[in-house]
């Protein structure tokens, strides 16, 4: 487990059956779906820091349906770091390989009225009064994109009407501010996601490896949608 501050990404994949034999904590139909990898990573074949496995028969139903449970394995030698599940509308609970709660993740979603709000994505550790807590998108990009919006629209629009006639199929779509920020009381930024490059950085030591990891996994599902 790379417990030192370092950038990665989470990548999904095709699905890949978990080579025989099959851990006794996953399902009989248990899929690798993701894999999270440093972001200088060389090549794609050399092993990833992480693979992500979920099972076939738990599939999101839609883009609003909860994630899947899904277990996190060492890159290299496939041994559980943790599993997530969910327990309620947008919480989740992040258990150590030993079956210990670690931490409780929760999404807050956004709204317009009675007051503007963004996402939110939250951790609570176990047993303690620590916290992580992450706003999808900035103030000032959120501005900017309010501002911008009806350029962006009609850019959208045109590009759409000129792939009528060319037969492309290229995703115009003006997404809105992704970069998150989680933050803990004492030690400032402790995870980074960068919508535009769709890396984290992870910062050392203030957030467990096993949570940052969660958190990216469900934050790229998230945007995903």
């Amino acid at each position: 487990m790379d417990n030192t501050t370092h950038t990665f990404l989470v990548s999904r994949v095709n699905p890949v059956p978990v080579p025989e034999p099959r851990p006794a904590h996953l399902p009989p139909d248990a899929d690798m779906i993701a894999t999270i990898r440093l972001s200088t990573a060389p090549r794609p074949e050399d092993a990833p820091l992480a693979r992500v496995c979920a099972s076939r028969a738990a599939e999101r139903s839609g883009s609003r349906a909860p994630a899947p449970p899904f277990w996190i394995h060492h890159g290299l030698d496939g041994s559980l770091w943790c599993s997530v599940r969910p327990v309620a509308p947008d919480v989740y609970e992040v258990c150590s390989a030993d079956g210990s709660s670690a931490a409780r993740v929760e999404r807050r979603g956004a709204r317009i009225l009675p007051w503007p709000r963004r996402v939110r994505w939250s951790a609570r550790f176990t047993g303690s009064p620590r916290s992580v807590t992450g706003q999808v998108g900035t103030w000032c990009a959120w501005l900017f994109y309010v501002v911008t919006a009806p350029i962006w629209l009609l850019f959208a629009l045109c590009m759409m009407v000129f792939s009528l006639f060319d037969g492309t199929a290229d995703d115009n779509t003006f997404r809105s501010p992704a970069r998150t920020r989680w933050r803990t009381a004492g030690a400032g930024t402790v995870l980074d996601y960068r919508g535009i490059s769709r890396t984290y950085r992870y910062v050392a030591p203030s957030l467990d490896i096993r949570v940052a990891y969660a958190l990216a996994v469900l934050r790229t599902w998230d945007r995903e949608d």
